[in-house]
């Protein structure tokens, strides 16, 4: 069961480019908080807090409990937008959820070994898809799901229904959904077809028989 991370929020008065633009410059960044059937509400938050959180791969599915002016409440940060330039944090998007109640996200998949069709058949590993949507409680996210891989070889996969199974969560994808394969190198591709061209003699056509 992951922590929660306790995080201050002040309620935010003033809205526009402007004013985002000043709140920025004291260290803070401006932020909504919406969800269950609760009004939105227009929050500041601490720039270097967020940030720190929300840079790690998992970052997006940490649960924080707010708070404000003595009351608390939880919420997930959902979207958030980078500056293009400077790439500091702008604004931050976080919805409210409740602790008993599943919530579906998108989790990162962890390759963990070295295939078979890699380690003696001189293939490569290719990751299609780097997450996997499972439902499950709020705090009960993994931060990452691991997948063993040794056993493939080149021309095998890993297909969102292969994830290990789980009593904290339940896979929400199309089972089909492709997340990694074991695919062949160029090199070993070309070696296999030159082995094929070796085993093949060259027959002389018989006397009479017109040569192809």
């Amino acid at each position: 069961m992951q922590q929660q991370i306790e995080l201050e929020v002040a309620a935010r008065e003033e809205r526009g480019k402007n004013a985002a633009r000043r709140l920025r410059g004291t260290g803070r960044v401006p932020a909504i908080v919406y969800g269950l059937g609760a009004p939105p509400q227009a929050v500041a938050i601490d720039c270097h807090e967020i940030t720190n959180v929300l840079k790690d791969p998992a970052g997006h599915n940490r649960v924080f409990n707010l708070q404000s002016n003595g009351s608390s409440e939880h919420a997930m940060a959902v979207d958030y937008q980078i500056d293009p330039v400077k790439h500091s944090l702008l604004h931050v998007d976080l919805r409210r959820v409740d602790l008993a109640k599943p919530v579906t996200v998108s989790v990162p998949i962890s390759a963990v070994g070295t295939a078979v069709g890699v380690k003696t058949e001189g293939g490569f590993e290719e990751m299609v898809n780097r997450e996997v949507r499972v439902e499950c409680l709020p705090l009960d996210i993994p931060e990452h799901i691991d997948v063993a891989i040794d056993d493939l070889h080149i021309g095998q996969s890993i297909r969102a229904k292969d994830i290990p199974a789980s009593d904290k969560y339940k896979l929400a994808d199309d089972g089909e959904k492709l997340l990694l394969h074991i695919m062949a190198s160029r090199a070993s591709a070309d070696e296999d077809v030159a082995a094929e061209g070796e085993g093949e003699e060259d027959v002389e056509p018989a006397e009479g028989e017109p040569a192809e």
